[in-house]
């Protein structure tokens, strides 16, 4: 994790000629290996802490955007890059082939040891990518299209040290710079400034090594050094320009990624379903490219989304945030609310308008538990009872916020995270991070005969421990429920097609113990409830002759 979060392994680094122990001196990346090393205040007052949600500014470093910008496009814009093929002892391929080879490769073979196993349904294409330098509008500014240094026109998160992708440049051929340095708050998300300038200078050190022939974008024409003045400077602005990544660098390399996944899949009922992911909207600089089905067969919108406020800032306001798309501010919740449930719907829209009706899955979602000033809500052992009592009303209400802009979408997701290990001084044990719904540092030892068992180390359980409908005979209109009153809520209309089976409503007991806790009213037809060790199903039979139908289940 040379370059702060799962990027390219070291070999690959190594391998275009990166020498990863002058990162920090050259500001390449800041990663908790080589912490403490770097010229950021961050580092300077902090030392060897490593700040929480720093590594998502290695997107526009140096070591990150390059080896996107060759792992993408590096036959566009390294040509001349060219290495050993290890298929041929005597012909060189470009390095954007050495490396997708590489990585699909790679995933193959994790795949092939999978085969068999009925839970998997689907491979992804990439974690998170960056598109790199491609499409930057000028190397002199910000990475956004319209050339911006910030504000919305810079697709930039900008946390701590963020020299512009030419003063990477630069300071990983050893030239000193004055960079902006940036806290996570009101000055970068509303005023687009740094709190500081701060003068970097690697003192002649340089983020490539000996054998290599230096800074990559140099050699392709990019920039130079003043013969007279030894000073650098940029000769293509534009170099990385007017490129729509999607359609030009992500689409050919998932259409090849997803063959070789396919042809390794032994499964003869499961077809393997390709999770599609680009670049996080918010750092995205170009359309989200047309995905038909015939082009990329099986595919699924795979965006994530997150309250990216809170996710930042570890702390939740129901009365102030920011909007991540254009960088004002939104005063009071109903407008907050608004607000993600529209950037919701719009990845949503994605898979209807741009993948062929595709069904969107929202690859992860969640909340930084470790909030600003707040403990977590948990179980709490009395000595007569077990109980669920919210310390702190902060995380319960953030993800239940979460919750409920993902059900007014009706959308299905995947919740980011749960890590077996978690404890509340190492939190998810990858870069600070502290979004596990388990900790084992909130567990009070409940036994398998507690009906509170499968809860027991859950924090704020009854945010995401909900009651939702999981089988629907019919079209759903809603599908939600209401955490402060306690209320389930099911509608939907028919759609045409007769069902010999009920539509479904899981119920946990960490809502109700009893089938007496619930008061169930429908609109037509009847009902009936069965009851699990540590859940009811709900079942549910319409009527034919009603246009529309309902359930609601209230918790008493």
């Amino acid at each position: 994790r040379w370059t702060g979060g799962d990027g390219a392994p070291l070999w690959t680094l190594e391998k275009v000629g990166f020498d990863v122990t002058n990162f920090p001196v050259c500001e390449a990346a800041i990663c908790q290996e080589t912490f403490g090393q770097g010229h950021s205040t961050a580092e300077r007052r902090k030392g060897k802490t490593f700040p929480k949600m720093i590594w998502p500014t290695n997107y526009f470093k140096l070591a990150t955007a390059t080896m996107f910008t060759l792992f993408w496009a590096g036959e566009r814009f390294a040509p001349h890059f060219m290495v050993d093929d290890d298929d041929s002892s005597d012909k060189k391929v470009n390095i954007q082939t050495y490396l997708q080879r590489h990585y699909i490769n790679a995933m193959a073979e994790l795949l092939k040891h999978l085969n068999g196993l009925e839970n998997i349904v689907g491979i992804g294409t990439m974690n998170e990518p960056s598109a790199g330098y491609i499409n930057c509008a000028d190397l002199s500014k910000g990475y956004g299209q319209s050339g911006a240094s910030s504000g919305a026109g810079s697709k930039e998160l900008k946390y701590g040290l963020a020299p512009t992708p030419f003063q990477g440049m630069c300071l990983g051929e050893g030239h000193a710079q004055l960079v902006g340095d940036f806290s996570n708050g009101f000055m970068q998300h509303v005023l687009g400034k740094p709190d500081s300038w701060v003068t970097v200078d690697p003192m002649g050190k340089k983020a490539w090594n000996s054998d290599s022939n230096g800074c990559i974008w140099k050699q392709a024409g990019v920039w130079q050094t003043n013969p007279q003045t030894s000073q650098p400077v940029l000769l293509l602005p534009e170099y990385f320009a007017n490129v729509d990544f999607g359609t030009e660098c992500y689409l050919p390399f998932a259409k090849e990624y997803a063959d070789t996944m396919r042809s390794v899949w032994k499964s003869k009922t499961q077809e393997l379903l390709i999770f599609v992911e680009l670049p996080p909207l918010e750092f995205s600089t170009t359309p989200f490219p047309e995905i038909s089905s015939s082009t990329l067969p099986g595919a699924i919108n795979a965006t994530h989304w997150y309250d990216g406020v809170t996710l930042f800032t570890r702390s939740f306001k129901s009365y102030f945030s920011v909007n991540t798309q254009n960088h004002r501010p939104v005063f009071g919740y109903k407008k907050i609310l608004k607000m993600h449930v529209s950037q919701l719907g719009e990845i949503k829209q994605l898979g209807n308008e741009k993948m062929d009706k595709a069904p969107t899955l929202i690859g992860e979602t969640g909340i930084p538990y470790d909030m600003i000033e707040s403990t977590t809500s948990k179980l709490i052992r009395t000595s007569k009872s077990i109980t669920f009592r919210d310390t702190s009303s902060q995380q319960l209400a953030a993800m239940n916020h979460t919750m409920t802009c993902l059900e007014k979408n009706l959308l299905s997701f995947t919740l980011w995270n749960y890590t077996s290990d978690h404890t509340d001084r190492d939190g998810d044990i990858w870069n600070g991070e502290n979004l596990s719904v388990y900790s084992e540092d909130h567990k009070c030892g409940l036994d398998k005969t507690n009906s509170y068992y499968i809860y027991d180390g859950l924090r704020a359980a009854r945010a995401f421990v909900r009651p939702y409908a999981q089988y629907i005979t019919g079209m759903p209109i809603v599908n939600e429920f209401d955490m402060a009153k306690g209320k389930f809520r099911l509608v939907y209309k028919p759609n045409g097609i007769k069902y010999d089976v009920p539509s479904e409503i899981f119920v946990p007991k960490l809502w109700c113990l009893k089938k007496a806790d619930m008061k169930v009213s429908v609109s037509d037809g009847k009902y009936e409830v069965e009851d699990d060790d540590r859940w009811f199903i709900l079942k549910y039979w319409h009527s034919m002759a009603s246009a529309e139908h309902s359930v609601e289940i209230r918790m008493i």
